[in-house]
């Protein structure tokens, strides 16, 4: 995914604060394998442009709007979480 990504060229984060349209979308049942994805996610874009986000329920949902309307190329999600950001216009498909 990574590889295809720089490859094509990033475009969904041009648009800072706005709504925000990932390259890439994975999303996993649990909040433990979301992190354990986005932490992986992280190893293989370090040093790299791409902007990886985690978005889950349990935790503060004004922080991880913040780093969504920072951008994003690659969303980790849980379906809730995510289903959430969607209603809100915070992300876009």
């Amino acid at each position: 995914v990574m590889t295809g990504m720089l490859q094509k060229g990033l475009t969904s984060s041009s648009m800072m604060g706005g709504p925000q349209c990932p390259q890439a979308l994975i999303i996993s049942p649990t909040r433990e394998l979301t992190c354990q994805i986005y932490n992986e996610a992280r190893k293989f874009s370090h040093e790299t442009i791409v902007k990886t986000v985690v978005v889950y329920g349990g935790v503060s949902v004004p922080h991880q709007l913040r780093k969504i309307e920072m951008g994003c190329n690659l969303l980790v999600a849980t379906p809730g979480r995510l289903k959430d950001f969607i209603e809100r216009g915070k992300v876009t498909h």
